[in-house]
């Protein structure tokens, strides 16, 4: 890669319900100070909530007090820039079939005649995949990496 440049937020959190909040917050400083679209950044901040409320209801079954670290990189050379997006903890690890499980599955529209449709569980990941190019685990003896990857289009992103 010539003439690359490389853009970065990192910071991590405390496991809580307010933690997405926080997260998010902080990603769109960051999408602004770079120049992202507010329709990506709106897209990435979704994918944030879901990532880091997984870790805290399933990694860390609900318990405050936690790690969740959030990554964002930029890297941009002469030809294109990509968004690598990494949400970490510290809790459960997730088996590689599992995500692979949940990334498989449909996503099932609520029906207000349904009762059975109306659970939240399963859907973050499938919203997830949407809206990312790439999704994938990385698990490291007692940490769960997820790694989102999106190509950014030049009218995405403000070089």
């Amino acid at each position: 890669m010539t003439n690359r440049q490389c853009r970065h937020f990192g910071s991590t959190y405390s496991s809580s319900l307010d933690a997405s909040r926080e997260a998010s917050e902080d990603l769109q400083h960051f999408c602004t100070r770079v120049g992202i679209s507010n329709e990506l950044a709106a897209q990435l901040e979704l994918c944030v909530v879901e990532m880091v409320n997984n870790a805290f209801i399933h990694a860390y079954k609900e318990q405050e007090g936690q790690p969740i670290e959030l990554q964002c990189e930029i890297q941009t050379d002469d030809s294109q820039s990509v968004l690598l997006m990494k949400i970490s903890d510290f809790g459960s690890l997730m088996p590689q079939q599992e995500l692979e499980r949940k990334l498989a599955n449909e996503f099932l529209e609520p029906d207000p005649e349904d009762e059975t449709t109306w659970a939240t569980s399963g859907r973050g990941f499938i919203i997830v995949s949407s809206l990312m190019d790439k999704v994938e685990l990385i698990s490291e003896q007692t940490k769960n990496t997820f790694l989102m990857v999106k190509a950014l289009e030049e009218q995405a992103l403000a070089v």
